[in-house]
């Protein structure tokens, strides 16, 4: 069953313009801010919240909560990474700390709700593991139900649910490999399809991932390769159906692959660049194949995380090295158009609220 699970701001307004960094922490500095966008692109911070631990990568829950996968090998004493759970407080526009605890995997970098809205499912890159958690009725996550680990080698980057086959995805840079699974949600436990996995290409270290509207083309961008990779999850084959580089031609210099996403009519693919530090835009043809790439400058150092505004405008940038979330156009006529940064520590997720 599918439900809404995305934070509702009704008293905020605007508040399809309000959007969430998160990233990681530094003495004295705050490691979370909301902010807002206006329709000219410029951007200003509403309020700052320390929750410590690296809390590099978030999703969104009911009731106004937000999810935070702490970055750490050790949380509240114990090893493993952890999850703090937030409160917005929808008057005041600022945060209220709700719930610590140790989800079981060292080194989280990727946390999402489950499509039931009962369990968050973390990927844990540095033990090469999954994690499940349990929500109470509350919506505050209660008990670890599940950790699978899959070997020295393994890298889990994400989980992506697909509505129409009822799996989730969790791509392995280390394992080149997209995981099939399926969640047992009476019990919390992840259980490996009959086919496990989609074979990435040697060496391209799968990263972010996104899915069409239909659920039929799965994109995955390689950090290792600086690629994409189109599959068509419905086919009888598991083979990549096409791979493009996101980099310009002749480009000979180091770059590494970061974040992935589909443009709200999902005509468009964006993906991001880390070394070149570029953004580049594909078009999405209707069988899903790629073409027309378009690069751009990210505006900054190291563009780790982005999101795409509400307008379809902008894109707003977490570049990691540079200490700042960049405001950039989109508008193909104005493709280097740059708005002035908003300065933050080591900034590693962004995300838009919407209603």
């Amino acid at each position: 069953m599918l439900i809404s699970v995305t934070v509702i701001l009704s008293s905020c307004q605007k508040s399809d313009n309000l959007f969430l960094v998160s990233g990681y922490s530094a003495e004295n500095k705050t490691d979370v801010m909301l902010c807002s966008l206006n329709d000219k692109g410029s951007a200003e911070m509403i309020s700052g919240f320390t929750v410590g631990d690296n809390p590099s990568y978030f999703t969104f829950g009911k009731n106004n909560l937000v999810y935070f996968a702490n970055e750490v090998d050790s949380f509240n004493l114990t090893p493993g990474g952890g999850i703090t759970t937030l409160r917005l407080d929808e008057e005041r526009k600022q945060f209220v700390r709700e719930s610590s605890v140790n989800q079981g995997g060292g080194g989280p970098c990727h946390i999402t709700l489950s499509d039931d809205g009962k369990y968050l499912i973390t990927a844990n890159y540095g033990s090469g593991s999954v994690s499940v958690v349990r929500l109470n009725p509350d919506g505050i996550p209660e008990r670890v139900t599940d950790v699978i680990f899959y070997g020295e080698r393994s890298h889990p980057h994400m989980t992506l649910y697909n509505h129409r086959k009822q799996i989730y995805y969790v791509s392995d840079l280390g394992l080149n490999s997209i995981h099939q699974l399926r969640l047992d949600t009476t019990i919390g436990r992840l259980m490996t399809e009959d086919v496990p996995y989609l074979k990435c290409e040697p060496g391209s270290g799968p990263r972010h991932m996104a899915i069409d509207k239909k659920n039929v083309n799965l994109f995955v961008i390689n950090e290792l390769s600086s690629t994409i990779s189109v599959f068509n999850v419905l086919s009888d084959t598991t083979d990549v159906k096409q791979t493009v580089s996101t980099l310009p031609e002749g480009y000979q210099d180091t770059s590494y692959c970061a974040d992935l996403h589909l443009s709200a009519n999902g005509r468009k693919l964006y993906g991001s660049n880390r070394g070149h530090n570029s953004l580049v835009t594909f078009a999405v043809g209707a069988n899903g194949i790629l073409s027309s790439p378009k690069h751009q400058s990210c505006s900054g150092n190291w563009p780790r995380s982005f999101a795409v505004s509400p307008s379809g405008k902008f894109l707003v940038v977490a570049n990691e090295r540079s200490d700042e979330v960049s405001i950039v156009s989109i508008d193909t006529g104005k493709s280097d158009k740059v708005i002035p940064s908003l300065k933050t520590n080591a900034p590693a997720c962004v995300k838009f609220l919407r209603k």
